[in-house]
């Protein structure tokens, strides 16, 4: 097994070429500095084929089959491209992915109504519930959303346990 054909400074030479390029293709000199710099020709393909596999580069090959069964890959510098994430990998940061993968939380009244149900059915000697419920009421909203999200956390983490609660309840 030849691990030392996946180089990583060598995939980060096949990133940077495409992004100093970027938006356009490789040109034929570029093509051929960025591939003089591998062992050999296999070696390029296998790193490029691993960036691909990651999504981090896209259309790096024509690929020729022959009769034989044999397999060429021909570098097509004209269409291989970065992707987003190849571009942000390099940037190193998450890119507009962080801004469009957020999720929103909302809380409503009943929200807190829930929160005040929960510790009213505990059972805690009641001068306890009172305090809760008063310090409850008290939290900012931004206290709220981060007390629900913990809550909600430890009922996934207790998913079975949770399951259980949810059968006896509707039992």
């Amino acid at each position: 097994m030849d691990t030392k054909k996946y180089d990583r400074a060598l995939q980060l030479e096949i990133l940077n070429a495409l992004m100093d390029a970027d938006p356009s293709p490789l040109r034929k000199a570029q093509e051929d500095a960025l591939i003089a710099k591998f062992s050999d020709y296999k070696q390029f393909v296998a790193n490029a084929i691993y960036l691909e596999r990651h999504g981090l580069i896209e259309k790096p090959f024509v690929v020729v089959s022959a009769l034989s069964g044999s397999v060429d890959y021909v570098f097509n510098a004209t269409a291989c491209r970065l992707t987003e994430k190849g571009i942000d990998f390099l940037i190193g940061d998450e890119g507009l992915s962080s801004l469009l993968n957020v999720l929103v939380v909302r809380l409503h009244a009943d929200t807190l109504e829930a929160l005040q149900e929960v510790v009213n059915s505990s059972a805690l000697p009641p001068e306890k519930k009172k305090g809760l419920l008063d310090k409850l009421k008290e939290l900012p909203a931004d206290s709220i959303k981060h007390l629900t999200l913990q809550l909600l956390t430890q009922g996934v983490l207790n998913l079975p346990h949770a399951v259980q609660l949810i059968q006896k309840a509707l039992t």
